[in-house]
């Protein structure tokens, strides 16, 4: 059933897409389907996100925006042994010439200062492991999932060039919920 539902919301998206770019006049590109939970609560398995390419000229990723970056597959062991990229969202943390620490306890502290994350799942807040550190260099961000227990991110492959960032999260589609909504309350009637 969930997958009808998808294809009756396909052209809907392209709609939207399309008004964004005429109306809105906002130069996005991409749409990616979310995989997985890394950045739960935040974003959730089955979300479509709209993405806005690139930044002007001389611009910046603001720390606590999240990004799609392009990953090479090597550099996460996680991984198939391939050299193919890997669309990963992520949370950026880190920003350049920053040096990010994230101690055995799971804080993650700036320049010596704790960051303050309000966006995080108290339950998921922390995953344990060695407290480690990483110098960003002038035109690299440190990412991270929202979810820390269960993220790949730069804990594991260190801070991503600003190269590697397809582009900012501009708007969410929480497809997963208009498609559950629309399944339990078809099963609803049919029951």
């Amino acid at each position: 059933m969930a997958r009808n539902s998808f294809r009756r919301l396909g052209p809907a998206l392209i709609v939207i897409r399309n008004a964004g770019i005429s109306v809105l006049r906002v130069p996005f590109r991409s749409l990616f389907l979310v995989r997985g939970d890394s950045m739960r609560p935040t974003l959730r398995d089955g979300d479509l996100i709209l993405v806005r390419r690139g930044l002007e000229k001389g611009a910046h990723y603001g720390r606590g925006s999240i990004v799609v970056a392009s990953i090479v597959a090597a550099e996460m062991p996680s991984l198939s042994g391939d050299n193919s990229p890997v669309t990963n969202v992520k949370r950026i943390v880190g920003l350049p010439g920053e040096l990010v620490r994230v101690s055995s306890d799971g804080v993650v502290r700036i320049e010596e200062e704790p960051l303050g994350e309000p966006y995080l799942d108290p339950e998921a807040r922390a995953a344990p492991g060695p407290g480690l550190s990483w110098l960003c260099d002038g035109n690299e961000y440190f990412l991270m999932g929202d979810h820390r227990a269960d993220s790949g991110d730069s804990r594991r492959f260190g801070p991503v060039p600003a190269a590697n960032i397809v582009g900012k999260l501009w708007i969410r589609l929480p497809t997963h919920r208009l498609l559950s909504r629309r399944s339990s309350h078809r099963a609803g009637r049919n029951s």
